[in-house]
């Protein structure tokens, strides 16, 4: 199965692939165009050129995300604040497809929301086929053990890579994402895993599956729409 990364989940639509809408946080935080022509920038890194932003977040809130969100695609959510959890559980239906985004690398501060109230209980309370939790490519070992202790069986390896003038995409994340692959294969071969990260046609993909992902996240090809349908055949 592929998946459309979040935000780009926002506007294209695959037949082959499941879209991920968001990160949507429980409140509203504007700014979202200023950040954009602010950070986005493409930039040159030992393994070769990459998307770098520092978004942060910036998203219409969860209302609106529900409303744009079918119940056949995902709805990414995250949390800021200690209770935002419970009050995104009791907001959502059950029914719905979710993504816990842990993982942003471009807010003020970097708590573990993992240890929020309300984290653990999406697993039994979500009814729909995916409730997957996105990790940072730093995530230790720890974590992953904490998340899968949570009741948690898919995990999306991974987001962006934390750097001080924003999360770096691309080719740099390959060997956190196959790290953090043959971890969660070799101490939890149970849970599902969503491996992204660079992947800019076929062979990336098979490169991530060879190593043990069930699945294939597309984030930055999918500013070439046309090399997005050329994996997806």
């Amino acid at each position: 199965m592929f998946f459309i990364s979040a935000p780009f989940g926002n506007y294209l639509k695959f037949k082959k692939a499941i879209s991920v809408t968001g990160t949507w946080t429980f409140k509203p935080r504007p700014g979202l165009i200023q950040q954009i022509i602010k950070t986005l920038r493409y930039v040159k890194t030992d393994e070769g050129r990459s998307w770098r932003n520092k978004i942060g977040l910036r998203n219409a809130g969860l209302q609106e995300g529900m409303l744009r969100t079918s119940y056949d695609n995902v709805l990414s959510i995250a949390a800021l604040e200690p209770l935002d959890w419970e009050k995104i559980r009791l907001a959502i239906s059950p029914d719905r497809n979710i993504e816990l985004n842990i993982s942003c690398p471009n807010l003020d501060t970097h708590e573990d929301t993992t240890s929020f109230e309300g984290f653990d209980k999406f697993p039994g309370h979500m009814r729909n086929k995916w409730c997957i939790v996105k990790i940072p490519p730093t995530a230790s070992e720890k974590l992953v053990d904490k998340i899968v202790d949570c009741g948690y069986n898919t995990i999306h390896a991974s987001n962006t890579l934390p750097t001080e003038l924003g999360g770096l995409s691309g080719k740099v994340l390959v060997p956190y994402t196959t790290r953090l692959i043959q971890y969660i294969k070799s101490k939890h071969p149970h849970v599902q895993i969503i491996a992204g990260g660079g992947v800019k046609n076929k062979s990336d993909a098979e490169q991530y599956l060879e190593a043990g992902a069930d699945h294939i996240s597309l984030g930055t090809v999918c500013f070439t729409p046309w090399k997005v349908k050329s994996i997806l055949k």
